[in-house]
């Protein structure tokens, strides 16, 4: 086997070495800045989407903000909005005679009949007022008109009772008593009284002729406790249109 001969001088392999080893090094520096520069350009991309997304969601907001109402304007009209409700549901409720007579001929038990049904207002004691509900009363101008209806619609609801004076005829007094406690399982009636019991003749049997004095519930205070069909279907008004206090 030849072995190699290098017949080249020393300082020639040097120069060589020397001249791989900067190209290695320029070639290492330009990888080293190109990537340099690379993430420059992708951090300077990255940062201008986000700065145009940041524009578009402020002038979005603007938008929003804008067409956005005052919050408590929002709460004074959902406030106007509740006492309208009310003073609606307060207007539609109805307290016919035909739809209490339904109510207390329903209850009837058997063998008991109603002979006489008279229907009246009668007025409640007003309290006093305080000196703080005296200055409300003088400046109505500064309240909302609505607000102003539904408290006279109040003050009318409570300032009178609506009162029943029932007359009948029934075999016993439990008979009275059922009827009595039928009137008051409706849920309608504030006041069931018996006013009067005493014996009569009714073709040619011995009978109780009976006086009741009933009041009415306000209404928004109505609390149906048994079966509605004792309404007469007529339950609608029960739920009354005020807020219960």
């Amino acid at each position: 086997m030849i072995p190699e001969i290098d017949f080249l001088p020393a300082s020639y392999r040097e120069v060589r070495r020397r001249h791989r080893n900067r190209i290695w090094r320029r070639t290492i520096v330009a990888i080293f800045l190109t990537l340099v520069t690379l993430s420059t350009v992708r951090q300077r991309e990255i940062q201008h989407n986000l700065q145009t997304k940041k524009e578009k969601l402020e002038k979005r907001i603007q938008l929003m903000n804008e067409q956005l109402e005052d919050p408590a304007q929002l709460t004074k009209q959902i406030e106007l909005s509740g006492i309208r409700a009310n003073l609606l549901a307060g207007l539609m409720i109805d307290e016919s005679p035909a739809q209490i007579l339904s109510m207390t001929s329903h209850a009837l038990p058997e063998y008991v009949s109603l002979t006489e049904f008279q229907f009246l207002f009668e007025k409640v004691p007003v309290k006093e007022t305080s000196p703080a509900d005296k200055l409300k009363k003088k400046e109505p101008e500064k309240q909302i008109p609505d607000l102003v209806d539904l408290q006279n619609l109040r003050s009318q609801r409570t300032g009178e009772n609506l009162v029943l004076l029932l007359q009948g005829i029934a075999p016993d007094h439990l008979s009275i008593s059922r009827y009595m406690s039928n009137l008051d399982q409706i849920g309608v009636f504030k006041e069931i009284d018996l006013i009067q019991s005493n014996e009569t003749i009714f073709e040619g049997e011995p009978m109780r002729g009976f006086r009741l004095k009933i009041v009415v519930n306000a209404p928004g205070t109505y609390h149906p406790k048994i079966d509605q069909r004792l309404t007469a279907g007529l339950d609608r008004s029960f739920r009354g249109g005020f807020d219960h206090e």
